[in-house]
C-alpha cells in the first residue's frame, strides 16, 4: 500500500510534465521518490563522476614538479579521502576538476550516511608527489 501511495505522490508533482527543475539537474530528489530508485541513481552518478575525474586527469603529463597537484578523491565513512590521484595543471581546467571532485565527495558522503555505511577507519597515508618520466605520480610515503 505504501509503495502505491509513494508512486501516486511522485506522479503528482507540481508543474508541467517533463519540466526539469534546478534540483533535478543537480541530482536532488524529493523525499517522496522510492528509495530504490534514488539508490541506483546515486550509485550510478557517483561512478560516472569517478570516471569523469579519472578521464579528466588522464596521464598527468608535466614539465616540472611545480605543475603537479594531489587530489583527494571520494570519502571514507570514518573520514578522509577514498583515494589520492596525482594530476597536472598543464592540460586541464583545474577549477572544473575540483568541482567534479567536490560533487563526487558530497554524493559519496550522502550515500554513506543515507545507507548507514561503515568502514574500517584506517587512515590512508598521504602520498608524495613525484615527477617520473614527464608524468605526475602519487608515490607511497616511507611512513606506514
Amino acid at each position: 500500500m505504501l509503495a502505491l501511495v509513494c508512486g501516486v505522490t511522485v506522479s503528482c508533482t507540481p508543474g508541467e510534465q517533463g519540466e526539469q527543475t534546478r534540483g533535478d539537474e543537480l541530482g536532488e530528489r524529493s523525499f517522496e521518490e522510492p528509495v530504490e530508485h534514488n539508490l541506483d541513481e546515486l550509485t550510478s552518478r557517483i561512478a560516472g563522476l569517478d570516471q569523469q575525474i579519472r578521464s579528466m586527469i588522464g596521464m598527468a603529463y608535466a614539465d616540472n614538479l611545480e605543475q603537479c597537484r594531489l587530489a583527494e578523491i571520494g570519502h571514507r565513512p570514518c573520514g578522509g579521502p577514498q583515494y589520492y590521484m596525482a594530476y597536472s595543471t598543464t592540460a586541464l581546467d583545474e577549477e572544473a576538476l575540483l568541482e567534479l571532485i567536490a560533487e563526487h565527495r558530497a554524493l559519496q558522503t550522502r550515500f554513506q550516511q543515507e545507507n548507514d555505511i561503515v568502514g574500517t577507519c584506517e587512515v590512508l597515508p598521504r602520498p608524495q608527489l613525484t615527477l617520473q618520466g614527464g608524468r605526475c605520480v602519487a608515490s607511497p610515503t616511507a611512513e606506514r
